[in-house]
């Protein structure tokens, strides 16, 4: 009987922000099709909170109450907004883009949190700390107990070395585990521990920025150049990279998420608990950033103009916001997200994922920008640029001084680019895969 090829597959860990959590099981899913013994490695340095001090930090989060919370959070994004206003105000903003640099997250090398690991109770606490609401043991339930993932995650460097003689090729991706300013810049996420030893391949890897800072660019270069094949998922990052690393054979593919059909993501959403009655026809929100007043407009105008009065909001960082008088929905998680998506008549979003998902199912949308300014350093508005342009679909961006996106989808045309730029992926994929 022949062996299966082991692949360790590294990417965002599974989270509340399901776009995350969904691009990794289906390139996890995808691969396992094919296959291959898929293994998920992680080191618990996916995110800036993480150590001591991060462990604390999620404690206090956990625990405090959640107004005082949002008052942080509100507080700190506050400064956020006047420091770029200043900033363009007295035109500063860009010296200080070129001067802000990445937070560098170094490989995980801890024996005390390996040997912690071999307790009895450690999974427990882990789950009592990292995972202490009903939305977040869903996560926990569709990343450990629900046999979506084979995962390992490493402590120590002799672990690492293990893991690439165990390893019969890497694979990267998606989402943006190559934007510095996303997450900070991470080696893991490079493959850098490989050092050349085994096959390295990436998948739809998002930097989603025009370049990489000065102080990383030369050690972005040497840990992609013993990738044999790299496939990005924004058209402005191929055109990055093959300048920076001299090659002609940076891909562009679709997200992961594209690879599974309309009807295997609605059965993956039938596994949903959803804790409270539907309305007939509902507008969904889902925002991950920062920009509420915005979202209360935003919302309220779509109701306005679609003739759609219910609301369901599924929460991911934002709180207690309930948007336009309707449903808040805080324990949701994956399969609900999917759930909820599929069976809305309009949905609202300023998340990447939230935006691939509305156009697999057919639902009509609006999209509004996480950042208000495309020139701050910590800015993702360039992938979502990008994809709409590819579908013709700008219009979709939310703007409260036109009506354009109110003009319907031409749902014809959208499949037929998406189905070219799903196949051109499949055929990247097995070819990376066999080379």
């Amino acid at each position: 009987m022949e062996t299966k090829k082991k692949i360790k597959m590294v990417t965002f860990t599974p989270q509340a922000n399901f776009g995350t959590c969904l691009q990794a099981y289906a390139l996890y899913t995808v691969l396992s099709k094919k296959g291959y013994d898929v293994e998920f490695i992680f080191n618990g340095h996916e995110t800036l909170a993480y150590g001591i001090k991060g462990t604390i930090k999620d404690m206090l989060k956990s625990y405090l109450p959640s107004s005082l919370v949002e008052f942080i959070r509100y507080k700190k994004r506050q400064k956020i907004i006047s420091q770029n206003k200043q900033s363009r105000n007295t035109g500063t903003l860009a010296n200080n883009n070129q001067e802000k640099h990445p937070n560098i997250i170094p490989l995980a090398d801890s024996k005390w949190r390996y040997w912690l690991s071999k307790l009895p109770l450690y999974n427990q606490l882990y789950k009592f700390i990292k995972y202490r609401n009903k939305q977040m043991r869903k996560v926990y339930s569709f990343a450990f107990d629900d046999k979506n993932f084979k995962m390992k995650r490493i402590y120590t460097a002799k672990q690492y070395e293990e893991i690439v003689e165990d390893a019969d090729l890497f694979i990267t991706g998606s989402d943006q585990i190559w934007n510095p300013y996303c997450c900070g810049y991470n080696p893991m996420f490079f493959l850098e521990f490989v050092k050349g030893r085994k096959k390295c391949i990436s998948y739809s890897s998002s930097i989603a920025r025009p370049s990489f800072p000065n102080e990383i660019a030369d050690r972005v270069k040497q840990n992609l150049s013993q990738f044999t094949h790299i496939a990005v998922r924004e058209r402005s990052s191929v055109e990055l990279l093959k300048k920076l690393l001299l090659r002609d054979d940076i891909n562009l593919v679709v997200d992961p998420t594209y690879l599974l059909n309309k009807d295997e993501w609605m059965n993956f959403g039938n596994r949903a608990t959803i804790e409270f009655e539907l309305p007939p026809r509902y507008i969904l929100c889902y925002f991950i950033g920062f920009r509420k007043d915005d979202y209360r407009i935003m919302v309220e105008d779509v109701k306005n103009k679609t003739g759609i009065k219910d609301v369901v909001t599924i929460d991911c960082v934002n709180g207690n916001i309930n948007y336009g008088n309707g449903i808040l929905y805080k324990d949701g998680g994956p399969y609900e997200f999917i759930y909820l998506l599929s069976h809305a008549s309009m949905a609202c979003m300023d998340s990447f994922h939230a935006t691939i998902f509305s156009l697999i199912f057919r639902i009509d949308f609006v999209h509004i920008l996480k950042d208000t300014g495309d020139n701050t350093s910590s800015s993702q508005n360039i992938r979502m640029y990008d994809i709409l342009k590819r579908y013709n679909l700008v219009n979709k961006l939310y703007d409260s001084n036109n009506t354009d996106w109110t003009k319907p989808i031409n749902w014809e045309q959208v499949e037929m680019i998406m189905n070219q730029e799903i196949s051109k992926s499949i055929s990247y994929l097995n070819n990376a895969l066999s080379y």
